[in-house]
């Protein structure tokens, strides 16, 4: 199939320092340089339209508090306070 283009050879050059400029012009006002620029482009531009497939999932883990090894810790004693705490204050209302 033939490609028809719109721009004639003699154009090209005129169009390509226009848009040298207008990067150029873009580019002044961030802390970008033109290699940066081209760069994410061309990441852009071979980043593919999928999104890559999903990991799975790490195994859950128990909700531990990490501990020295050593005398055993009473970790309940606090959690029946609050326990204790929140049925008195069920009762009062």
């Amino acid at each position: 199939m033939h490609v028809e283009s719109w721009l004639k050879p003699d154009e090209v050059p005129d169009l390509a320092a226009r848009a040298t400029a207008m990067i150029d012009a873009a580019l002044t006002g961030s802390d970008l340089a033109r290699d940066c620029y081209w760069a994410a482009v061309r990441k852009g531009y071979n980043t593919p339209y999928n999104d890559p497939p999903r990991k799975r999932a790490a195994p859950a883990q128990p909700n531990a508090v990490p501990c020295p090894v050593g005398a055993a810790v009473e970790p309940v004693a606090a959690v029946a306070v609050v326990i204790a705490a929140q049925a008195a204050e069920a009762r009062a209302i």
